[in-house]
């Protein structure tokens, strides 16, 4: 991951976490989903987005994200280093997990080099 799209990937991820101290569990999925179009190029940094999709689903008490997550989990580190991962992706359970997405316009110009 360069160091640009870390700032960015951890920047979200940060956002989230601020999300689930003040309960506000709509943005804090955002979040998350941007930090996976970020991530998911990366074995580690995919893994850990839907890790902490997981511990939402546990804290929202989302049923569908918490057993939705489970496959991706394991999905995660393969896809990422096969190049397998779908682009643009959100990595939520209400996508397919191999559908590729259009990647929001201000992500694109972080992931540039990486598309």
């Amino acid at each position: 991951m360069s160091p640009e799209v870390k700032v960015h990937f951890q920047n979200e991820l940060n956002k989230a976490f601020e999300f689930i101290k003040s309960k506000d569990f709509h943005s804090a999925w955002t979040a998350l989903a941007r930090a996976h179009i970020l991530g998911q190029f990366d074995a580690i940094p995919h893994l850990k987005v839907h890790w902490h999709m997981f511990r939402l689903g546990l804290a929202s008490m989302n049923t569908q994200e918490i057993l939705g997550q489970i496959p991706r989990m394991i999905l995660a580190i393969p896809g990422s280093l096969t190049g397998k991962a779908p682009k643009g992706n959100t990595g939520l359970s209400n996508v397919g997990i191999f559908k590729p997405m259009d990647i929001p316009e201000d992500l694109q110009k972080i992931l540039n080099p990486r598309l």
